[in-house]
């Protein structure tokens, strides 16, 4: 431990091999070295003797406590030296990749999954760790992954690694950086989407936020680069925290950024826009209409020209890759208006979204939420911050689509029928309440029944697809 974390302190001892470690004294083994940290479920230090008494050889802790004997380290940051001690044991995997961290407010999800089709669209072997999973470069489909778990981060960016992948994209939330989850992985490259006043249930205010945000430019390498849209007074303090031989490359949509896109048409089922960087130009087509998608392009654009990748094939892969699931993705089954699916993470998501989509709608722009998803984003108030932009905004409950609905969820599910008979063309809606993960609209899903799958399974109905040939006379 001595070799790992500066000024530990030993007491029984003088020094600590550590070969396995637990955070969660209920699952200790014998041989554990129990890391007493507070999370969640309380403070670490309490259970000590449980630890112990399932087999825990040594405790590493904040405050001096009673060990029974047990090997005892201090350490000024149990949480930094946990998520350390995960990346060593794990053979410090992110040293065998260049990774890419996506950190910000919003558009870190589509950034990650935009950056990962460009590097793969010149050929480079990418994996992804994001909420929806772990993604390695032979996947169909990603795998569950507990992220903001650092002993978890630690395990998926080995197997990224054992399988041969030139390049790992983790998306990096507040939440993962108030733990320290990300202590000891190392980073080439930084992405800083946006940054603004969000999260403050678990950070308090804006200050505490931008703090812990900043964060993640310690893990960059000595000649590691930093990607953003930031103006300069938001950049200043990014990279007075990164290493001093940091480079800068600026994306975004002003023309003084290095790689930055032109909007040109857009409708509600599609947007046009042009790449441009170092006196080149591409024409883009996304599904996803909405600005900040093509902000979010932009900076996957950038990350590609940091490892050499051209506008002509940065612009293929954000076109291959069209829409990210659950980001704003939209369910076409034939039905005059536009219906999109999206899961967002903050407030700000949401607002930049119906922002850019109320400019697009010519008809009535419609929200329907899950009472949860609405409770987690506004809390009461979520329905009346929407009135800025939404004609209607429709809160279901979480349980509408259960296999035994109550009262209320069948009266959920009458207006959710009356809401979508209604709309018609140049009409919008917009879904809160995404897909599970590995379920795509259309595609097989299981467990219990999403808002959004009823939604689609609602739409099917009302469209049904026309058979080949539907109308025509065989000669």
């Amino acid at each position: 431990l001595s070799k790992l974390v500066s000024g530990a302190r030993f007491i029984g001892c003088d020094d600590i091999v550590v070969r396995s470690c637990q955070d969660d004294a209920g699952r200790c083994r014998p041989g554990d070295v129990f890391v007493a940290r507070a999370t969640d479920q309380g403070d670490g230090h309490e259970a000590v003797p449980l630890a112990i008494a399932r087999g825990a050889v040594a405790v590493v802790a904040e405050r001096i406590i009673s060990t029974e004997g047990v090997p005892l380290c201090l350490v000024p940051d149990a949480d930094w030296t946990h998520a350390r001690l995960c990346n060593a044991l794990a053979g410090d995997p992110s040293r065998e990749m260049r990774v890419i961290a996506v950190a910000g407010t919003s558009g870190k999800t589509t950034t990650a999954w935009l950056a990962a089709a460009v590097l793969a669209e010149a050929g480079h072997r990418v994996g992804v760790l994001s909420d929806f999973g772990c993604l390695g470069p032979d996947d169909v489909e990603p795998t569950t992954v507990e992220i903001a778990s650092p002993a978890a981060l630690a395990h998926a960016l080995a197997g990224l690694a054992a399988a041969g992948c030139s390049h790992a994209i983790v998306e990096v939330s507040s939440r993962m950086l108030a733990a320290q989850a990300t202590a000891g992985m190392t980073t080439d490259t930084v992405v800083f989407t946006n940054r603004a006043a969000a999260h403050l249930d678990r950070h308090s205010t804006p200050q505490a936020y931008r703090k812990v945000l900043t964060r993640i430019m310690s893990t960059l390498v000595d000649d590691g680069c930093l990607v953003t849209g930031l103006p300069a007074a938001a950049q200043r303090p990014l990279l007075a925290a990164a290493p001093p031989k940091t480079t800068l490359i600026e994306a975004g949509l002003r023309s003084d950024c290095d790689v930055h896109a032109r909007p040109l048409d857009g409708s509600l089922f599609g947007r046009t826009f042009l790449l441009e960087s170092g006196g080149q130009t591409m024409p883009v087509s996304v599904e996803t209409p909405t600005v900040p998608f093509v902000r979010d392009a932009v900076l996957a654009a950038a990350v590609g020209s940091r490892y050499g990748v051209t506008l002509e094939h940065a612009a293929r892969g954000i076109e291959a890759a069209g829409s990210v699931p659950g980001r704003l993705e939209r369910i076409d089954r034939g039905q005059d208006a536009a219906v999109f699916i999206d899961s967002p993470s903050s407030m700000h998501a949401v607002s930049a979204s119906l922002t850019s989509l109320r400019r697009l709608t010519r008809g009535r722009l419609t929200v329907i939420a899950d009472a949860a998803v609405a409770r987690r984003l506004g809390g009461r108030s979520f329905a009346g911050r929407l009135g800025r932009w939404c004609d209607a905004c429709l809160i279901v409950p979480a349980t509408v689509a259960a296999d035994e609905p109550t009262q209320d969820d069948v009266a959920a599910y009458a207006r959710i029928d009356r809401l979508l008979a209604s709309q018609g063309r140049g009409d919008c809606v917009v879904v809160l309440g995404g897909h599970p993960r590995g379920h795509q609209p259309g595609g097989p899903g299981g467990g219990q029944t999403s808002l959004a799958m009823l939604v689609d399974g609602w739409l099917q109905l009302a469209h049904p697809a026309e058979p080949p040939f539907a109308g025509r006379r065989a000669a």
